[in-house]
């Protein structure tokens, strides 16, 4: 008999409803960002601008946002963040940074150092423990509760850099994991360490009969593959033949949309999907009910909200204008895009992360990930944004009965006309005139500046199909490979060459 699981599963149960009753308002992003003021109120940042000021202001709030200049990495890095990595203490936050995550972004390499402090790895266990308690809504069996989670990401070996250590967002919290989730923690501390992609899909193949997982979680393009190495093994139907308890896939990273119904093939019954929201930066949301389609931003999470409205008055080239339009949540519209501004309990103040997220309900707080401000296409303003790009890539697939894991775009102006070359990871579909047809008809009926354009400077987009696993293999030699590595949607200038050289010899 489950003892233990029905313990948790009561446990979980309990501490769900008493989440529920807590207060989801503005006034605890307020207290959010009075606590942020208050604990850094004497490091070099609080005193050069005047924190103890703020707070005694009448609308903190507002003072803060009058005072403090938004920032991106490159100007954050010059003014402030150089000092904590040369061992510098209480410059953007109380003591010294121990920690700093390498970005795994999808910018081409891991160059941004992101601090971590002890305050921030606390907040994103907070945030986690909740994400797992909101299971119990899910109504899983008691034994459920005994099962175990598997993680795919990143390697837990950090580097020593002297004053501090980097690596994996992933490796640091596995570091700090609480004695109480190592039991059901897996793959373990050995093969988390393992740098090499290959070698550690590898050991987690070999030793995936010993577990009995309840839950997978990582980047949705990792876990396939992983899944996929599993059942090719062991020579298996589905992934539930090795892991029949399998009831959960927690996805993170980028949308599952693209990937759901190639994840689906993989199993042997139904499984419950969650998206979330983990960042370098911080836990900023995760899907509370499966019936909501986005993500429940948490108010409580250690970082303090701010919302750019994601348009041509605010931005210019991928770039933030310096009297940009900045809001609190409170002011926030259902439907509109906005870039997010984040403060947080690791010392980032007023920091432009670079995503575009979309209040679905301003309620509830409820929010979709939209896209990259710097993966943005309009050369002659067709304004395509990363979520046009993948809802007509799925709309394709569908309209094509054929399967689109991966794709990546870039745009080049000749003389007076402007096109766009698609490069779509396929294994099964192999016209490339007919796709580019249905893609071009679809992004026209999607977005009516794309539509406007077409009629006259930009040309219908150009497809090139690839094999699927050609994202990957291109990763794995141009950036470290790792279970949080991304691929670009959008190519830049610089990321161009490398590709097309890529493809040439591959």
């Amino acid at each position: 008999m489950a003892v233990l699981g029905r313990i948790l599963k009561e446990t979980a149960k309990f501490a769900s409803q008493l989440s529920e009753r807590r207060k989801t308002d503005y006034s605890v992003q307020i207290k959010t960002l009075m606590k942020l003021l208050d604990k850094a109120k004497f490091t070099a940042f609080g005193m050069q601008y005047d924190f103890d000021g703020i707070m005694k202001a009448a609308l903190p709030h507002v003072e803060f946002s009058k005072r403090i200049p938004i920032t991106n990495y490159d100007e954050f890095y010059t003014d402030w963040l150089h000092r904590t990595l040369e061992g510098e203490k209480d410059v953007i936050w109380p003591g010294k940074i121990r920690f700093y995550a390498l970005s795994s972004g999808t910018s081409g390499s891991p160059s941004k150092r992101i601090p971590v402090s002890d305050a921030m790895i606390k907040r994103i266990q907070r945030v986690s423990v909740n994400q797992l308690l909101t299971l119990h809504d899910y109504d899983l069996d008691t034994d459920f509760y005994e099962k175990s989670v598997l993680m795919i990401g990143g390697s837990s070996a950090l580097k020593n850099m002297g004053h501090y250590q980097e690596g994996d967002l992933s490796g640091i919290l596995t570091g700090n994991v609480p004695f109480w989730f190592s039991k059901f923690s897996k793959p373990g501390k050995q093969i988390t360490a393992i740098s090499n992609w290959d070698d550690k899909v590898a050991a987690i193949v070999k030793n995936a009969p010993k577990w009995d997982i309840g839950v997978i979680s990582g980047v949705p393009a990792w876990v396939t593959l992983v899944m996929k190495a599993v059942i090719k093994e062991y020579k298996l139907n589905n992934i539930h033949e090795i892991w029949p308890s399998l009831s959960v896939f927690v996805s993170g990273g980028v949308s599952i949309k693209p990937y759901k119904e190639d994840i689906k093939k993989l199993f042997g019954k139904d499984v419950h999907f969650q998206e979330t929201y983990l960042a370098s930066e911080g836990y900023f949301a995760f899907q509370k009910y499966e019936h909501e389609a986005g993500m429940r931003l948490r108010l409580q999470a250690g970082v303090y909200f701010e919302f750019i409205p994601f348009n041509e008055d605010n931005f210019e080239d991928g770039k933030v204008k310096q009297d940009c339009e900045i809001l609190p949540l409170h002011m926030v519209r259902e439907g509109v895009d906005y870039a997010l501004v984040i403060s947080t309990c690791a010392g980032l103040w007023r920091y432009v992360i670079g995503d575009t997220i979309r209040f679905l309900s301003d309620e509830t707080y409820e929010i979709i990930i939209t896209g990259r401000i710097a993966h943005y296409l309009s050369i002659c303003g067709e304004h395509l944004s990363v979520e046009n790009m993948q809802d007509a890539i799925t709309e394709t697939a569908d309209c094509l009965d054929t399967y689109i894991p991966e794709f990546t775009v870039f745009g080049e102006k000749i003389g007076d006309e402007v096109i766009h070359t698609w490069y779509i990871g396929s294994d099964e579909f192999g016209d490339a005139d007919k796709l580019a047809a249905v893609l071009d008809e679809i992004l026209i009926a999607k977005n009516d500046d794309y539509a406007a354009v077409r009629k006259r400077s930009l040309q219908k987009p150009k497809v090139q199909l690839v094999a699927s696993h050609l994202f990957s293999d291109y990763l794995s030699k141009k950036v470290q490979r790792s279970g949080q590595t991304k691929f670009p949607r959008v190519l830049k200038a610089h990321q161009i060459a490398d590709w097309l050289n890529f493809i040439g010899k591959a």
